[in-house]
């Protein structure tokens, strides 16, 4: 026996990488009505258990058997079965990426520690495991074994019985309409079975809304709502009705806004008090207001925030008690302090609330603004006033960690891998709200904020949030750009003086919206990710296919060779 080349190793490798990604596929569906394996670290433990199998009981993978190569183990009092689990627990590839990314916060300097650490134990595991891969010189291919016995016959098995594995799992998991409807971005989901823990809760604990939120400031004084993508149209109809509603009106009536200045306070207020005689000037001049109530970017385009103002026109003109809309942010003409926005957020309500002496109100805040952790808004606050601020979380996705650091932003619709969004599927409303402490929501670890290196990644949901509002879901989300009379000649006037003062914005890149608002539905916004997935898979399929064929020639002309022998 000698050893194996450079080469032979690659290509067995290629060989039981896509093997494991079938048998990964095929595992997951096998245990889908108990549990569901995402793909990470799920590929990993399917990784462990191939090598440890194929080792322990043919002394080769797959791959490997195209070559006559196996393993040989030295002899020791240490079972080869520990060995080899051991060895590729630690050393195998996906053992790099898992031992470095594995922990709930991700710090630079242990991982990259761990990373060369294990790193020197891949280079040095022949020494350390006693385990080497030898090639023998016989040909063992024989000439008239069935061509499902061979190599290229099993290693065909388990891509096709992968691929429909996966298949099957997309067809049990998913709506039946939206198979129909949008195929391409559909994937395997938690089946509902598996999340019964999470709907035996539901059952038991869900709320109506707005006796949740109501329900909150009897408990604290200041109620941080965890707004979702700014452009979302329908949790500003929750929000709506929450704040017309009689009994916030009348025991609340304060709504704290992330968007907007806090100088345009006053202007807002000479807004809600004007009689507009119709529609159109109504709009006109909401729009114009706008212009003027810039904060972070050039322009805030989206259709929800002008069309939740104008509501709350509606409803507080001429009204004797009204819900007061405060503006928190600045206008940052002046960026030099941009990286303290949550603290100058944060500092103009609390000023607010003490100046006013505001009793009770509730704080818009978008995404991480209204967490609890360093340097959010929301600590803030509640640093500010103890044991007097809650915080909820609307059903949101999250965003995927690569396109962030690729410098995009694409969302992901499967927070906590989905399971959350396919119970909440099992209720007879798609409005409720609950508390996350001590429930099966609550201790789960949080994974709303996708950087690995914050610290938010090392807590559970319940450490983070009060409480949960699930509000539509995500197919029926609608997200809006653009609002009526934005690009009249005296509000582009005002931009593109605007312009000149904020570099890096170009005016030009919103000119779309002079076709009026552009909206977008769920299926469209949340799900593209899905659809990469799959295309990711196809081209996986497609590359398994390709590297069977040439398996099979190889096979072929090894038993050419043979019979001419």
């Amino acid at each position: 026996m000698r050893k194996t080349n450079l080469l032979q190793r690659l290509f067995a490798f290629l060989i039981d990488a896509h093997t494991i990604v079938f048998l990964f596929q095929i595992v997951a569906f096998l245990i889908s009505p108990f549990y569901f394996l995402p793909l990470f670290p799920g590929l990993w433990f399917v990784w462990i258990l191939y090598y440890t199998v194929s080792y322990c009981t043919f002394r080769k993978t797959l791959g490997e058997s195209l070559f006559n190569a196996e393993i040989v183990a030295e002899k020791g009092i240490v079972p080869d079965w520990i060995k080899i689990l051991l060895r590729e627990a630690f050393t195998s590839f996906p053992a790099l990426i898992a031992w470095t990314l594995c922990w709930n916060r991700l710090m630079p300097i242990r991982s990259i520690a761990i990373f060369l650490a294990l790193l020197i134990l891949i280079l040095l595991r022949r020494k350390i495991f006693g385990i080497s891969l030898l090639r023998s010189e016989q040909n063992t291919i024989a000439t008239k074994q069935p061509f499902y016995k061979t190599t290229p016959g099993i290693f065909l098995l388990i891509i096709l019985s992968g691929f429909f594995a996966r298949v099957a799992n997309t067809v049990c998991t998913n709506d039946k309409a939206f198979l129909v409807e949008s195929p391409w971005k559909s994937v395997p989901r938690p089946t509902v079975s598996s999340v019964s823990k999470y709907v035996d809760y539901l059952k038991q604990n869900r709320q109506d809304i707005n006796d949740y939120v109501l329900g909150l400031f009897e408990k604290y004084d200041y109620v941080v709502l965890c707004e979702r993508l700014h452009q979302d149209m329908t949790q500003y109809d929750m929000i709506y009705d929450l704040v017309t509603d009689s009994r916030f009106v009348d025991k609340v009536g304060v709504v704290f806004t992330e968007i907007g200045c806090a100088e345009s306070r006053d202007a807002y207020r000479t807004f809600t008090d004007t009689t507009f005689p119709n529609d159109t000037l109504l709009e006109k001049s909401l729009a114009s207001f706008l212009m003027e109530n810039q904060t972070v970017h050039l322009l805030w385009p989206n259709t929800n925030w002008f069309t939740f103002l104008k509501r709350m026109y509606y409803f507080n003109h001429d009204r004797e008690k009204k819900v007061e809309i405060l503006f928190a942010d600045r206008n940052w003409i002046d960026r030099t302090e941009l990286a303290y926005r949550d603290s100058v957020m944060a500092d103009n309500i609390i000023k607010t609330i003490e100046s006013d002496s505001l009793k009770k109100s509730l704080i818009i805040m978008n995404y991480r603004h209204a967490f609890f952790t360093p340097g959010c808004c929301g600590e803030y606050i509640q640093r500010r006033f103890p044991g007097k601020v809650a915080n909820v979380m609307i059903n949101n996705l999250k965003f995927d960690l690569l396109s962030l650091v690729l410098g995009k932003e694409i969302a992901r619709p499967d927070l906590r891998h989905g399971e959350w969004d396919v119970a909440f599927e099992q209720m007879p409303t798609d409005a409720f709200a609950f508390d996350l402490k001590d429930s099966p929501f609550g201790k789960d670890n949080f994974d709303y904020f996708p950087l690995p290196w914050a610290m938010e990644n090392g807590m559970q949901y319940q450490d983070m949030f009060n409480g949960f509002i699930y509000y539509k879901a995500l197919i029926d989300h609608r997200a809006s750009v653009g609002f009526n009379h934005l690009f009249d000649p005296e509000n582009v006037a005002k931009l593109e003086e605007r312009e000149k003062l904020i570099p890096g914005y170009w005016l030009g890149a919103w000119y779309f919206l002079k076709e009026g608002p552009q909206v977008t539905e769920g299926k469209d916004i949340y799900f593209e990710y899905n659809r990469t997935i799959n295309l990711v898979f196809l081209r996986i399929c497609l590359s398994a296919l390709l590297l069977c064929a040439i398996i099979s020639i190889i096979a072929i002309i090894r038993n050419r060779h043979r019979n001419n022998a």
